[in-house]
């Protein structure tokens, strides 16, 4: 994980450009953008606004044996603190006490057994209606960020236990109140078989997993921030502010976070949920957006299998792989030519090699056959 980021520091940027943040993006580096919610229509949704404008609306207390949302938005949640049943049992710095969960932007339709309150379909056309994609990011859907969209919500001191998303795009989450402090890892090489669903990686019911969340990134988010989440990335939030703390976490498409992909498949393809999921981006990545299947395979039949397609690939037989001849096969909209990039040079000369495009199928293939060794669906 070090040889790929070189340090785990978190950059910490403000009045930043794509132009900026592109790299850390590609590169899957956690980051804060201290102004990231800086002219969003939602940047004034605190606890206190959503308590007010959708007093009948219904959210979720996390932590708990229930999907359901159990708690009137207009109680008075915010100055709720319950603790999780074992959260004595959590390593240091680990959130002791509870958030509440609002999905309903992307639940609401397919989950209607869990109690959403008050014509939820004029709440969700608020929610979309609001959603903007943020200054620094490239143009893209603010209406599919806006499907994306999950509230947290932190009384002082809650927070939500380290765990793995099951999204194959990046994530941001916007503060709109209060200050969280976030921890972070990328799972172990040989990830643990039962997953990283919420806090199982602390050991509490599982002690064989005690000293398992080794957190290497640390940022701290204020109000008006924006954190970037990558699809994969273990990660954890307390609120740290003494008032209750609210957020968005929304995900986004562009840019594909292509060289963290490259870096980390082979750990994730071994991941039987969430990121283990995501096998049909990468695999877009591996054969530049052509659409054509790659097998898994052990070294050698990869390699062959390999060679042909750079044989495809590589017209000219210089042994480089032009800007042209990357985006050649793309068939509809596919990955594009900085992601196709970041993707295959992974000796970062700014240029990619027949060699180094070979070297990423047969890591795609024989990821695959790992994972289908270990009982993994590599149809992905």
């Amino acid at each position: 994980v070090l040889a790929h980021y070189g340090t785990f520091e978190a950059p910490v940027l403000a009045d930043t450009t794509f132009e900026e943040i592109q790299k850390h993006l590609l590169k899957g580096r956690p980051f804060v953008v201290t102004d990231g919610a800086r002219g969003l229509p939602m940047a004034e949704w605190d606890c206190e606004f959503v308590r007010k404008q959708f007093p009948q609306s219904r959210i979720r207390h996390e932590g708990g044996s229930s999907e359901m949302n159990d708690i009137r938005m207009s109680s008075n949640w915010p100055e709720t603190a319950k603790a999780y049943p074992d959260a004595s049992k959590y390593p240091e710095g680990a959130p002791k006490t509870r958030p509440f969960y609002w999905d309903i932007a992307k639940a609401y339709q397919a989950e209607r057994e869990r109690k959403w309150g008050k014509d939820p379909a004029t709440v969700v056309k608020k929610i979309l209606e609001t959603s903007q994609v943020p200054y620094w990011l490239p143009k893209q859907s603010a209406k599919d960020m806006g499907h994306s969209s999950e509230m947290w919500f932190h009384p002082k001191g809650a927070g939500a236990r380290a765990h793995m998303d099951p999204h194959c795009s990046t994530t941001v989450s916007f503060c709109f109140s209060g200050e969280r402090k976030w921890r972070m890892m990328v799972p172990p090489a040989a990830p643990h078989s039962e997953g990283y669903f919420d806090g199982e990686i602390y050991g509490a019911q599982n002690p064989s997993r005690r000293g398992e969340w080794q957190p290497t990134f640390e940022l701290q988010a204020p109000n008006g921030s924006a954190v970037v989440v990558y699809p994969g990335m273990i990660h954890e939030t307390v609120s740290t502010a003494d008032e209750c703390s609210s957020s968005v976490s929304q995900t986004f498409s562009v840019p594909t976070p292509a060289a963290y992909y490259r870096a980390f498949w082979p750990r994730f393809a071994l991941i039987g949920e969430d990121v283990g999921g995501c096998g049909h981006v990468v695999e877009s990545l591996v054969t530049l957006g052509s659409g054509a299947k790659v097998r898994p395979a052990p070294d050698p039949a990869a390699r062959k299998a390999a060679k042909h397609f750079n044989h495809k690939v590589d017209t000219n037989r210089d042994g480089q792989i032009s800007a042209d001849e990357l985006m050649a096969l793309q068939k509809g909209r596919g990955p594009g030519l900085a992601e196709l990039i970041s993707f295959h040079d992974t000796n970062a000369d700014g240029s990619v090699s027949s060699e180094e495009l070979i070297g990423s199928y047969v890591m795609f293939a024989t990821a695959s056959f790992r994972a289908s060794k270990q009982g993994r669906n590599t149809e992905l």
